[in-house]
């Protein structure tokens, strides 16, 4: 080594290309995790047994084959999904990029030229001719050695982009697959709906005619035939709103699995679909099974990487060229000896004074680490809110299914009654027309309780990250397919 200078000469430049990369090591803000989701134990069987862990495919716990059908082909088709899959391929082609800069530029030129140097100047060629053509050719090599991890820290930063495109398609899967189970059973629950209170419609109607028959026969006011009126008109107004939702909820869901209005498909029974049993709900789980915590996350860690590179920007760079070529009136005597060309340099370019552009540039770039740890502990702070938010509407579905159901068995048993005293001879066709309005509409209260446990239960499938993320570390690639 004493001997051979260029040997330590290359020693030292090595080992200075391997410097550390300056600025922060991304490191997880810290967020407080409790201990329970809510403020005490939930009285609800359902959050008794809360041992189910969540599938990617959670969808099928609600035991519905054309349900499964309807959310794959949704998965197939969106084009949300299709633009999230061309966003999260453009971001990694951004990767492959960006590291294209840790090694040397490579360019080869060639430029043939007609030439005249007149009468007035001497000639340049030997030969003496003045018209000439020339053709030069040059290698050209320039490197930048990324002495401080500028460089590194860009691809830190688009890694941490990509994987937070990543996270993004598997939030975007979640979303439709949450929207289109809620919009489904939606349209079943409004559909049941709609024909309960049409039934309750019509009793009322036959009603109302018994009636105006019992008043020509002097047996009813004109009070009571008013009352029974006023009664059917409200039955009635209930209808347009159901209808109107229903055709919408029907165009949504043709929308989320990407087709046209018209192509709607057949609206499923209420009853094809079973309650599951409610998934585990872990709060030190939540920061790595919710997508958009751990979107929120890359944002530190792209925050993080641009306080590198600002603070790179502020130490010396160097830059390394090298050129050989070479020139004649003749394309096969370009590189003969006496005709070639070669330069080799070196630049280090060292910044003093900018304004106070460079400082102002990382401490904003500081700042806006600090707003990244802020808004993904902000993150997390919501997305127990949402959980909690979850398990609380759960438990009260639970307490409204059970009540309207224990309305309409009291409204069941009342229509027995009335029936059986009707066949007897006891009671009228009017008393058993009001019975069974009044078990229709405790029937249709009931169906509307269910839609809303069911639709609360998707939205603590969504708000508990729907299990895309169970099985996946950082930087695993997407699974595009259902």
């Amino acid at each position: 080594m004493k001997k051979n200078p260029f040997a330590i000469t290359a020693v030292a430049l090595a080992a200075l290309l391997a410097g550390c990369a300056v600025g922060p090591d991304y490191v997880r803000p810290q967020v407080a995790k409790p201990q329970s989701l809510t403020r005490g134990p939930l009285s609800t069987a359902a959050q008794a047994s809360a041992a189910q862990s969540i599938d990617a495919q959670w969808w099928k716990a609600f035991g519905s084959a054309p349900l499964n059908t309807m959310v794959e082909d949704a998965l197939r088709q969106s084009p949300t999904i299709e633009a999230a899959e061309a966003t999260l391929r453009a971001a990694h082609q951004n990767v492959i990029a960006q590291r294209g800069y840790f090694f040397p530029s490579v360019q080869l030129g060639y430029s043939p030229s007609r030439q005249n140097t007149g009468q007035s100047m001497s000639p340049p060629l030997n030969n003496g001719d003045s018209i000439y053509t020339y053709h030069t050719a040059q290698l050209s090599i320039s490197y930048t050695p990324d002495l401080f991890g500028a460089n590194r820290r860009q691809v830190e930063g688009l890694q941490a982009q990509e994987e937070g495109q990543r996270l993004q398609l598997q939030a975007a899967r979640l979303s439709l697959a949450g929207n289109l189970v809620a919009a489904v059973i939606q349209t079943s629950m409004l559909q049941e709906q709609a024909a309960l209170i049409g039934q309750a419609v019509e009793a009322a109607q036959e009603q109302l005619a018994h009636m105006r028959k019992q008043q020509a026969n002097g047996y009813a006011s004109g009070m009571e035939v008013a009352t029974q009126q006023t009664l059917l008109i409200q039955l009635q107004q209930q209808l347009p709103p159901l209808q109107k939702s229903l055709e919408q909820t029907r165009n949504l869901v043709a929308t989320l699995m990407g087709r046209t209005p018209d192509q709607s498909p057949p609206v499923l029974p209420l009853s094809s679909f079973s309650l599951p049993a409610m998934p585990q709900t872990i709060a030190s789980q939540l920061v790595e099974h919710r997508p958009d915590i751990r979107i929120a996350e890359t944002q530190v860690q792209q925050a993080s990487a641009a306080v590198g590179v600002a603070t790179a920007a502020r130490l010396p760079q160097l830059s390394i060229t090298a050129a050989y070529g070479g020139g004649a009136t003749t394309f096969a005597k370009m590189f003969t000896a006496e005709n070639t060309t070669w330069a080799l340099g070196a630049n280090l370019l060292m910044p003093l004074f900018k304004g106070g552009t460079l400082l102002a540039q990382q401490k904003a770039a500081q700042a806006g680490l600090q707003a990244a740890a802020a808004t993904y502990q902000g993150t997390v702070l919501s997305a127990f809110q949402d959980v909690a938010n979850a398990l609380y509407a759960l438990d009260t579905d639970s307490h409204a299914l059970r009540m309207s159901r224990e309305s309409e068995q009291a409204s069941q048993t009342t229509l027995n009654l009335t029936n059986s005293q009707l066949k007897a001879g006891y009671a009228s066709r009017p008393m058993y027309l009001a019975a069974r309005q009044s078990w229709l509409q405790a029937r249709a209260a009931s169906v509307a309780a269910q839609g809303s446990l069911y639709g609360d239960t998707v939205a603590l499938y969504q708000s508990l990250g729907g299990g895309v993320l169970k099985d996946q570390q950082p930087g695993t690639a997407p699974e595009m397919q259902p």
